[in-house]
């Protein structure tokens, strides 16, 4: 067994590895990893609402990231849209948290990108003292396009661009009457280019369950534009990645 999970994903000629580990992809080739759906800020939005999260948001992220830094060596890291969770403010707490966060990150890799989403019109004010942390609507390497997923850039439709990441769905996979936070590999999904969404990094988000869904029911225009059926779940049990088939083969085995 691979002590790394290892998926291959054919581009014409090309061969790119994608390795997956703590709801990251790392694509040694580039030496970028990437994570979507931080949302920093969940935990104090919900105490705020009056339920009360058994999780410290901030020491679960911190040892999320160390985990993959330490695992996969990036040399950028991509936070792929939805940085920030609450739309319209920041709250003290989470302000504090998005910093240390930011700190750790800057001081194990050599570029943080932020990738800005739905959640990120904060993000800003967030940035303020991260004069370290780029911010920027899509980021590109060797043929890779990032982008959050719920827009689709003008930069994703041209030529040079093979593979496209995206989050913004939080895709779980329904599987012995447990979710599993899944990604989700489709190729030629999107105008002949691979599309590869990944899960919500952040373990408070409610997940998607896709079982039964339909292209329509997805948020991207990226997996609504095609046939999600397409689309092969992957998993991670126990360090490994195990690889569905496609959705649309497999549904009615999925049925319970």
């Amino acid at each position: 067994r691979s002590p790394f999970p290892l998926l291959t994903l054919h581009r014409g000629e090309r061969r790119v590895k994608a390795e997956y580990f703590n709801g990251a992809a790392y694509f040694p080739d580039a030496g970028v990893c990437a994570v979507a759906d931080v949302h920093v800020g969940i935990e104090a939005a919900l105490h705020a609402e009056g339920f009360a999260m058994p999780l410290d948001e901030e020491r679960e992220l911190l040892d999320r990231f160390k985990a993959i830094v330490q695992r996969f060596r990036p040399a950028v890291m991509v936070l792929d849209g939805d940085v920030l969770h609450e739309f319209s403010r920041l709250r003290r707490d989470a302000s504090r948290s998005f910093d240390r966060i930011m700190l750790a990150l800057a001081a194990s890799v050599d570029e943080v990108v932020i990738i800005t989403g739905s959640h990120d019109r904060m993000i800003d004010v967030a940035l303020a003292d991260n004069a370290d942390v780029k911010c920027e609507p899509f980021y590109f390497k060797n043929g890779i396009l990032f982008c959050h997923g719920d827009a689709i850039p003008a930069r994703a439709k041209d030529a040079d661009v093979e593979l496209i990441v995206i989050g913004h769905d939080h895709p779980t996979l329904d599987v012995e009457m447990k979710k599993e936070p899944c990604y989700l590999y489709g190729k030629k999904a999107w105008r002949g280019k691979d599309v590869l969404v990944l899960p919500a990094f952040n373990p408070l988000c409610a997940g998607t369950s896709i079982n039964r869904l339909d292209s329509r029911d997805f948020l991207s225009p990226f997996i609504r534009e095609g046939d999600v059926g397409a689309y092969r779940p992957i998993i991670v049990v126990e360090g490994e990645a195990l690889e569905f088939p496609p959705l649309g083969e497999f549904r009615d085995v999925l049925e319970f």
